[in-house]
């Protein structure tokens, strides 16, 4: 009988029970799993070329001082750290289920000094300051007698805050690399040792459908997640729609794809299309729906005419005749085999497009796996390249607003007439006389009641604040900007508005339903306001109608404080209302798109 459950192995809750950074990747391989063993523990895993070019490029400065430097190989028998010579060595050795690897170290020197611990014990108690803590380890689960599932987990946490915040910065620009040599050691296993030959060779549903198909390409993976958790994730898919989860730089526009599931896109039905770009119709013709079973999709279509045919017309003289079966087989209650297979017919004169066609059909396929299994998981990271690159252009407004300090009275009331700006709004009386404030607005073109239920859920531990996440998850508040509207995440009187994890919330004190609500932060009781340090702050957010199809959302902030110096530069404009600036106008910015979004089923039947 085997275990066919994947579980966080002991080993690494041990090693680091709690990490600040944890990332996992899978496989699975046509071997048992006594065999899969002896493949990831006893023999050289860097054959891939890229891998070993990209291992030689982060051990250069380590190697360019030997004259003879050892030749590079992943090997885990050869970790073995000493006192002479500190580095990565294997803590934990579970045959054949799991092997742990660790390592203590300032990663983000160019030449790495390790600390040399004895074993795992060691390892965890260590607590000097100025070092990282990283381990990774490699599980094995037998999926079947002739299949095993090759799991990788790492995790990383730091000694002191100082060497997190360094390690952070580091890994902002090595994470990428590092995932991708992961990603490709666990390709090299899945293309030496293959998917399960019966997945390969098995019939699945559509494949009567076209049986002179000229092609045919099988993936497969096992997603921690019953059924019923996955099955949403793939009703929604479609351009204009979620997006396929794969590299949407080339199949979604660059627009991303989603990383909620979305009520609204979950009706389907057989004969609809789902675009298979955002901007065209032809797409994928539903041709069989089994829900939390199969999602069957096909194609066909006239590549002389351009133009896409009911799935059963006749052919025309040329064309490209296609199937796309998703087939959700449960493994027990915790996981999911998911094995998609894209099937082909064409015209003569297609053959030259099926061979370059194939290598990124594979390569768009596997990615829309991975990613699509990490969102049912609830693994996806809450920051992707996009939101880099939108905080990296926040981060430029806010060292523009830093310098120019004499156009403050211009942003204080960005987006609004003056007039407009300085009327009295609601919850002025609970700061009566700030020592400074803002009131920015914009306008959306969307009914006020729709722009309400975007403001209304506001909040770190709610819909986040639809600005610039990457800058507001390095300081760690672990936000993730919502794609849609959460009902239950509504405002209501006495709640609090949460700013960061580790800052006291503001306190909830107005609350008119589709109108406003007024968050409050007073000074404690007993303060004595003419020698103690305090501060008065209350944020306002407003949404107003300006006609049947039109609104305006409105954000005033006021803030008042002690006069002493410290409490002055530390809460008054100088350095807040720069960044503040930014941070509000990109969160206005990101509720007029929201409510603005018009997400509608965007599925046509087949003509």
């Amino acid at each position: 009988m085997y275990d066919t459950r994947s579980v966080v192995p002991d080993s690494l809750d041990s090693l680091i029970p709690t990490p600040g950074l944890r990332q996992i990747d899978d496989v699975d391989v046509a071997l048992p799993i006594e065999e899969a063993w002896t493949v990831v523990r006893h023999t050289d895993l860097g054959d891939s070329a890229t891998l070993r070019a990209l291992f030689a490029i982060r051990t250069a400065p380590s190697r360019l001082g030997r004259r003879h430097p050892e030749p590079l190989r992943i090997h885990l028998d050869d970790l073995d750290s000493t006192e002479e010579q500190p580095g990565f060595s294997v803590l934990v050795d579970q045959p054949p289920r799991t092997v742990a690897v660790g390592a203590i170290g300032t990663v983000w020197r160019p030449e790495i000094k390790f600390v040399h611990v004895a074993d795992a014990a060691e390892f965890a108690a260590f607590s000097d300051p100025g070092y990282v803590r990283v381990a990774w380890a490699i599980t094995l689960t037998a999926v079947d007698p002739d299949t095993t599932k090759i799991t990788v987990e790492v995790r990383v946490d730091a000694t002191d805050r100082v060497s997190w915040k360094r390690f952070r910065r580091y890994f902002r620009v090595v994470g990428p690399f590092s995932r991708f040599i992961r990603h490709d050691l666990l390709a090299s296993l899945g293309r030496r040792y293959g998917l399960p030959r019966v997945e390969h060779e098995a019939k699945l549903p559509g494949d009567d459908l076209l049986d002179d198909a000229a092609d045919q390409i099988t993936d497969g993976i096992t997603i921690e997640a019953p059924p019923e958790t996955i099955w949403p994730w793939l009703v929604q898919m479609g351009g204009r729609r979620a997006g396929f989860y794969s590299i949407d730089l080339f199949d979604n526009d660059a627009r991303r794809s989603a990383r909620e599931v979305h009520a609204d896109l979950q009706h389907l039905a057989v004969g609809d299309i789902l675009p298979a770009t955002p901007d065209g119709d032809d797409g994928f013709e539903v041709l069989g729906m089994q829900p939390d079973r199969l999602l069957l999709l096909g194609g066909l279509y006239d590549t002389h005419a351009e133009t896409q045919l009911p799935f059963s017309s006749p052919r025309p003289q040329h064309f490209w005749h296609v199937t796309w079966a998703f087939v959700l087989e449960p493994r027990d209650a915790h996981s999911t085999r998911l094995v998609v297979r894209a099937r082909a017919a064409h015209d003569p004169g297609g053959s030259i497009h099926e061979r370059w066609i194939r290598p990124v059909h594979h390569l768009m396929e596997t990615t829309q796996l991975r990613h699509l299994a990490a969102r049912a998981e609830g693994r996806l990271p809450n920051d992707d390249w996009r939101d880099v690159v939108e905080g990296t252009a926040g981060a430029a407004v806010m060292a523009a607003a830093m310098v120019t300090p004499f156009l403050r009275p211009l942003r204080s009331h960005w987006g609004l007439d003056p007039a407009v700006a300085a009327r009295a709004l609601p919850g002025d009386e609970l700061v009566a006389d700030p020592r400074w404030q803002w009131t920015h607005g914009i306008e959306v073109e969307a009914p006020a009641a729709v722009a309400w239920r975007w403001v209304a859920q506001i909040g770190a531990d709610k819909a986040g604040f639809y600005s610039y996440q990457w800058l507001e998850n390095i300081p760690g508040c672990d936000v993730r900007n919502a794609e849609t509207v959460h009902d239950d995440w509504a405002v209501e009187q006495g709640d609090a508005l949460l700013l960061h994890p580790k800052m006291p919330p503001l306190a909830v004190e107005i609350v008119v339903p589709g109108s406003h609500f007024v968050a409050h932060a007073a000074p404690e009781a007993g303060t004595d306001l003419d020698h103690d340090r305090w501060a008065d702050v209350s944020w306002l957010f407003l949404v107003e109608a300006l006609g049947p199809q039109r609104s305006r959302v409105i954000s005033r902030y006021r803030c008042a404080t002690s006069d002493d110096l410290a409490t002055r530069l530390q809460l008054g404009p100088a350095f807040v209302e720069p960044i503040g600036f930014a941070m509000d106008r990109q969160m206005l910015c990101g509720i007029k798109q929201r409510a603005e979004q018009e997400r509608p089923c965007v599925v046509k039947e087949a003509r």
